[in-house]
């Protein structure tokens, strides 16, 4: 009887345990610690429409969290790869082409690396005007990093 009685008081101190484990609201008080703003570069080489959307999404989710936890986001998204054709007039999507527009209003810089558009063979004419043509996003990465940035890949 005592056996069962004490099994059962276990379950039921385990089954209460994992209940306010599931009950927890995420936190990213622990990483933001001591901070007022915070700079990231995200490198973004995604291969298709459904992950751009998917992760310009991301990152405009992001920006507002920081916001929401009193943090003021600095923001560049550097586009280099096959992606890069994406970004023109021709075949970016509403909802993509939304998106850029948003997160470019919310204050986010938006390049794209003039050597992924010279060697996926994109014309620099047919590129979105809400993104910034640079020379080399890897000069971008260097420079940006060296001021701070936390960098993110994005694939």
């Amino acid at each position: 009887m005592l056996t069962r009685m004490l099994m059962i008081v276990v379950f039921a101190i385990l089954f209460c345990n994992n209940l306010s484990y599931a009950a927890q609201k995420p936190d990213d008080r622990e990483a933001f610690a001591g901070l007022k703003r915070a700079r990231v570069i995200f490198d973004v080489r995604v291969p298709d429409m459904e992950k751009l959307v998917f992760n310009l999404n991301l990152i405009n989710e992001t920006f507002d969290g920081m916001l929401a936890q009193g943090i003021k986001p600095q923001m560049v998204i550097a586009f280099r790869g096959p992606g890069v054709k994406l970004l023109t007039l021709g075949v970016i999507d509403d909802e993509a082409h939304q998106l850029i527009r948003l997160l470019k209003k919310k204050g986010v810089r938006i390049e794209v690396c003039s050597v992924a558009t010279r060697i996926f063979k994109v014309d620099n004419a047919t590129i979105i005007p809400e993104v910034i043509l640079v020379g080399n996003v890897f000069n971008s990465f260097i420079g940006y990093q060296n001021r701070g940035y936390a960098f993110i890949a994005i694939n």
